[in-house]
Parts: C-alpha cells; sequence; structure tokens
C-alpha cells in the first residue's frame, strides 16, 4: 500500500511501536494476536506513523472471498487524540479497498453511542446503516414468555441447508450475522461449503422456519445464533433448541444472538441477557 500520511503495514518489528502506545486498552486483543494478523491472508492492519512513533493502528478482514471488507481494530494513541489521526489512518486504508477490484462492499461497525468514531466512518464517506444489538443469553433459567417446544430437528445434508438459505427472503440490502461483532450483508458467496459443514442448522417441526448457530470465539467461546426473523419469543422451541445447542458445547459462555432494532423491542425481559450497547453498521458499496 502506497505509504500516504506514512500510513504503512505493519511488521515485525513494529511491535515495540505498538506496545508504546497509550491506548487505555487493558489486555488488548490487538497485542496478543498480532503476529497472527500480520501473517494473515485475510486480515491486514496498518499504522499511522509520525516520526517514529505509532498514533493510531487499524485495519481490515476479508470475507466471501474478498468481497466484503470490514474495517477494525482501530484504536489511537491517547496523548495524540483530537488531531484526526484516526481519518488519516482510514482514509488511504478505504482508498484502497475501493480501487481493489475484488472487493464490492467497505463496512465498519462501532458503538452507537461512540460519537467520535461514527464522525470519522462519516468523514471516509461510509454511510450509517442499521442498528444492531448483541446479546449474549447466559441465564435462561430466568427466559419468560418465550413458548416451550420440543427441539427442532438437526439439518444435517449440506446440499439442504444451502435451500434453506436459498428459501429465505433476504437481499444484499439486509445483514447476515457472519461471526460476533461481523455482521455483513446476505450474499452467498459468504457461505462457502467449510461454513455450511461447520454450521449447526436446526429447522422447526412445520419447516416455516430455521436457526444456524456456530461456535465462535471473540476472547470467549459462543454459540453464536443467526435466526433470519423477529419472532424468537413466539417460535415454538426456539430456545430449547439453542440451548440444546450449548449444551452440547459446554465450553461455550453462553448463546450469542444478534437482534435487530425490531427484534431487541420484542424482549419482554433482558435479565437472562449480558447486553451490550448498541451497534451501528456503516458501509459502502462500490
Amino acid at each position: 500500500m502506497e505509504q500516504v500520511m506514512n500510513v504503512q503495514p505493519l511488521s515485525h518489528k513494529d511491535r515495540p511501536a505498538l506496545e508504546a502506545m497509550d491506548t487505555g486498552i487493558e489486555d488488548d486483543y490487538v497485542i496478543r494476536i498480532f503476529e497472527k494478523l500480520i501473517e494473515s491472508d485475510s486480515h491486514e492492519i496498518f499504522g499511522l506513523f509520525k516520526e517514529g512513533n505509532l498514533l493510531s493502528v487499524g485495519g481490515y478482514s476479508l470475507f466471501g472471498n474478498g468481497k466484503f471488507a470490514m474495517l477494525g481494530r482501530l484504536r489511537s494513541d491517547r496523548r495524540m487524540l483530537m488531531k484526526g489521526n484516526a481519518t488519516e489512518l482510514l482514509k488511504p486504508i478505504v482508498e484502497q479497498l475501493l480501487r481493489d477490484p475484488q472487493v464490492a462492499w467497505v463496512g465498519a461497525n462501532t458503538h452507537l453511542h461512540n460519537l467520535p468514531a461514527r464522525r470519522v466512518l462519516q468523514k471516509i464517506s461510509l454511510e450509517e446503516g442499521p442498528i444492531l444489538h448483541f446479546l449474549t443469553l447466559k441465564s435462561p433459567e430466568l427466559l419468560t414468555h418465550h413458548k416451550p417446544g420440543p427441539v427442532w430437528e438437526e439439518v444435517t445434508s449440506l446440499q439442504y441447508k444451502k435451500d434453506l438459505l436459498h428459501s429465505t427472503v433476504m437481499t444484499e440490502t439486509d445483514i447476515f450475522p457472519y461471526e460476533c461483532y461481523y455482521p455483513l450483508p446476505y450474499d452467498y458467496a459468504l457461505f462457502t461449503d467449510q461454513y455450511l459443514e461447520q454450521s449447526s442448522f436446526y429447522q422447526s417441526p412445520d419447516a416455516s422456519r430455521f436457526v444456524i448457530v456456530n461456535n465462535d470465539t471473540k476472547k470467549f467461546d459462543y454459540s453464536h445464533v443467526k435466526y433470519f426473523w423477529d419472532d424468537h419469543y413466539n417460535q415454538s422451541g426456539f430456545f430449547e433448541t439453542i440451548l440444546h445447542h450449548w449444551k452440547q458445547h459446554p465450553n461455550n459462555v453462553g448463546c450469542w444472538i444478534d437482534f435487530s432494532a425490531e427484534g431487541f423491542k420484542r424482549i419482554p425481559d433482558l435479565s437472562p441477557y449480558d447486553v451490550q450497547e448498541p451497534w451501528a453498521l456503516y458501509s459502502k458499496w462500490k
């Protein structure tokens, strides 16, 4: 990448500069996985340097055979805030991605109330999209007002999994929770055979609904629930099904569920959940 405004990809030699940054983040996972990031084919991380000092870092991850790029891992030195460093870092990164013929979409996900980050994303021409709610079901014994029912039938056929995905009314303007923290446009490029084989599909008895659960790790292990409707509490056996998956993977700390703004409003009681601050998705299609 061109070293515009002294932005350059990070390498092994930059670890001391990264560790010297005052980001205020305790046990920063970017430092913990630094070597994996710089050696990965699907992740890139860059730094904004000034006179050898690292002012900001950030990068992107690629999904769907390089079709989708999600910005992330943005942090700046607190001693150099309010100087536009994050914008100076991200602007050439986004410009590079938009020149890449493989990339069709660039996105970023940030807390709704992180106004500085949202201003940065607006400055680099990303458009505000849906508000998303990430909740982790950790105390299922507190669940109320849901419809109990039998565990849904597990789907094991790879072709039938594909048929279920093709049966939805989702379009590329809809959001698919590909991984924890990584909501992406609904696109068949995401659904590789490997991804589907690692995904547990369960179909409701009347075949009108299905749910996908993946085991995902974001510091902790989760049963990551992907459900395309907002009627979680009205579908008999829905919660029994995702809890069944959790019981099969006892090392997971809970069931991570992505709720739309409408789905979140329909939750009758939040006490069973670990509730995160809402997130805002910003993006740009080429």
